[in-house]
């Protein structure tokens, strides 16, 4: 996740820290595999305020996935968090 926990990500609805924001959707990890696929990135986004699209879900997820599996593995999660505070 790096050093940056102390991060205040104001876009969301509630000013959250990089670490809240990873445990929210490691949360939403269901199967508990380490990753999150489209419709578990979805979810996370819906519960942090977003009413984000199918396609911008798609977007999120394909700036992130550095290995082009089509999920998000913790690895990951500091891209997808950097992307998400820029939207």
């Amino acid at each position: 996740m790096g050093t940056s926990n102390g991060l205040i990500f104001k876009c969301f609805p509630a000013s959250l820290t990089e670490f809240e924001v990873a445990k929210v959707f490691k949360n939403h990890d269901k199967d508990g595999d380490g990753r999150l696929t489209k419709e578990e990135l979805k979810s996370a986004f819906k519960y942090l305020g977003y009413k984000f699209t199918t396609f911008r879900v798609h977007q999120a997820l394909h700036a992130a996935d550095d290995n082009c599996d089509d999920v998000i593995s913790f690895e990951e999660m500091s891209k997808l968090i950097m992307y998400t505070a820029g939207s």
